[in-house]
């Protein structure tokens, strides 16, 4: 299993995520211009290389307009330690083989988490990306794709 940059350790929540989960309803009435800039900003503090427009439209896209806008702010209020912590006691019961891929510069979820969750899972392989932050897929493909090679090439003992 390869994971890449999960939300798996306890306390989760970046600063915006800890104020929506508190205001839900004010960041759901947003004008739409404010929600799509909250967005943006929030989506491109998740990369280190800025995302192209089609690329970003991609990630706006199924939050934007009124349902859009209600769903995102809906899914991050229901943000909730307890769903890490029914699982987290449970990563030493992990058997199978694990790399963990992590970006270097990740603002929203602290490398030590990385490092965390590597420790509690058995036999787990840490890796950071460099020049990478959070959305990993976006910022180093390459990476993931050597690492999901690497790995695979590891389990068939070659």
């Amino acid at each position: 299993m390869v994971l890449i940059d999960p939300v798996a350790i306890s306390p989760q929540g970046s600063p915006l995520v800890q104020a929506a989960r508190q205001n839900e309803k004010v960041f759901a009435g947003l004008p739409a211009y404010v929600h799509e800039a909250i967005l943006r900003a929030y989506i491109d503090g998740a990369t280190d290389n800025s995302l192209r427009t089609d690329e970003m439209q991609a990630y706006l896209r199924p939050w934007l307009g009124d349902e859009g806008q209600k769903a995102f702010w809906r899914q991050v209020a229901q943000v909730d330690d307890k769903y890490t912590e029914e699982a987290e006691w449970r990563y030493g019961e992990i058997r199978c083989p694990v790399t963990i891929l992590w970006g270097e510069n990740d603002d929203w979820i602290p490398i030590k988490d990385g490092r965390e969750l590597a420790r509690r899972i058995p036999g787990a392989t840490f890796q950071t990306v460099a020049g990478a932050k959070h959305l990993v897929q976006e910022d180093a493909p390459e990476a993931i794709a050597a690492t999901v090679l690497q790995f695979w090439r590891s389990l068939e003992g070659g």
